[in-house]
C-alpha cells in the first residue's frame, strides 16, 4: 500500500546495473530519488541528503548491527545480506559471522563484491575491477550493538530453545515452561511451540 518491501535491505545503490538473462546489463535507476527531486526541485542529484544511504555505503559491520537490532523483535530468522566491499579476507567474514553470533541472529549472509566470476547486481555495466575496500578503514573496531543485552553464549552452558526448561530465543531472558498448553516465555511471553 505504501510502496514499501517486505525485506530489510537497504537499496543496492541508487543507480546500479543488473546483469539480464542475456548477459547485458540493464541499468537500473531508484523511484524514490527521482520522487525526492520532483518534490524538491533545488536538490542536487549528485549530493543527496544523509538520509539516502545503499548498502555499499554501510560498513559490513553496520549490515549486521542492523539484523541484530531488528532480529530481537521477530521469532524467525531473517533475510539479510551483508554487503561487504571486494577485497574483503576470510578472517573480516568469519568476524561479521560471530558480531551476527553475538548480537542474537539466528542466520546470516554475507555476500563479498566481486566474489564471483559473475554477479547480478554491479556498480558499472562492466566488471567493477577498482577496489571498493578503501571505503572503510581496516583496522577501524565497530562496537556490536547488543553486547549489553545479550552474552556470549558459548561461554555458558545455557541452552536456548523452544523446549520446557530452555531459555527463550526471542527475549534470551525468560525460561520456556508449558502454560495453557503451549510452551511459552516466562518474560516476554512469546508463545514458542503450542500442543492445541
Amino acid at each position: 500500500m505504501v510502496g514499501v518491501s517486505t525485506g530489510l535491505e537497504p537499496y543496492f545503490s541508487f543507480s546500479y546495473y543488473r546483469s539480464g538473462r542475456l548477459g547485458k546489463f540493464i541499468e537500473v535507476k531508484a523511484d524514490i530519488v527521482q520522487e525526492y527531486l520532483e518534490r524538491n526541485p533545488e536538490a542536487d542529484p549528485n549530493n543527496l541528503p544523509h538520509w539516502f544511504v545503499t548498502a555499499m555505503d554501510l560498513t559490513p559491520e553496520a549490515h549486521a548491527d542492523v539484523q541484530c537490532v531488528i532480529q530481537r523483535w521477530i521469532d524467525s530468522s531473517i533475510s539479510k545480506t551483508v554487503n561487504a566491499p571486494k577485497g574483503y579476507s576470510v578472517e573480516q567474514v568469519e568476524k561479521v559471522y560471530e558480531r551476527l553470533y553475538r548480537g542474537g541472529a539466528k542466520g546470516g549472509t554475507v555476500y563479498v563484491d566481486g566474489s564471483r566470476d559473475t554477479q547480478v547486481l554491479t556498480l558499472k555495466a562492466e566488471e567493477n575491477k577498482t577496489e571498493q575496500l578503501s571505503i572503510f578503514d581496516k583496522d577501524e573496531k565497530q562496537p556490536v550493538v547488543l553486547v549489553d543485552t545479550i552474552t556470549d553464549l558459548r561461554s555458558t552452558d545455557v541452552t536456548i530453545g523452544s523446549e520446557v526448561g530452555n531459555t527463550c530465543p526471542v527475549c534470551r531472558k525468560g525460561k520456556v515452561k508449558e502454560i495453557g498448553g503451549c510452551n511459552t516465555c516466562t518474560n516476554c511471553g512469546a508463545q514458542l511451540k503450542c500442543g492445541l
